[in-house]
């Protein structure tokens, strides 16, 4: 997978800063424009998912572990005797030892720390939703926009954002 691709599917993957993905927490920027509030916040992503993550740990932790598990599930056994069993022993034994979603969840992480710290520097201020309005998001498919504009609507209300802001 291209490293563009790989950084942008886990990045969609894992959550989005301005789709709001989780439904417990979103992000606003009291005051600002819609075309502020959703430049600000695509510039992060943007800026997080073009990251090449080739040189970063969990990639190259990811990427061992694939070719590993690849070859061991394409080459015949090496023991004439080994069953189905055996090999499947073999292979579930490396997957453990490899973790290969682990990998993707702590690169998924590390990017979405980056968007986080980005919002920060950008002056977006992260607040919980309540549960009325974590189930009104769900009401709107991610990517859509009425999603946007419902998430705009809350987070650029000063009143919103200052009573239900996340201390980091």
């Amino acid at each position: 997978m291209p490293k563009i691709g790989l950084a942008l599917a886990l990045l969609c993957a894992a959550t989005s800063a301005h789709a709001g993905a989780v439904d417990t927490y979103s992000w606003g920027k009291p005051g600002a424009s819609r075309e502020a509030f959703d430049g600000g916040s695509r510039a992060c992503m943007l800026q997080a998912a073009r990251r090449d993550v080739a040189e970063d740990d969990e990639t190259k932790r990811y990427v061992r572990g694939a070719r590993v598990l690849d070859r061991e599930v394409n080459t015949p056994p090496t023991v004439p005797t080994d069953d189905i069993f055996t090999q499947s022993e073999r292979q579930v034994l490396l997957r453990r030892m490899y973790n290969p979603d682990k990998q993707v969840d702590a690169l998924q992480a590390t990017l979405q720390g980056e968007v986080d710290q980005c919002l920060r520097q950008a002056g977006y201020v992260r607040f919980a939703l309540t549960r009325d309005q974590a189930r009104m998001l769900k009401r709107y498919r991610p990517g859509t926009e009425q999603r946007r504009a419902y998430l705009y609507t809350l987070g650029s209300d000063a009143r919103i954002v200052e009573a239900q802001k996340v201390a980091d």
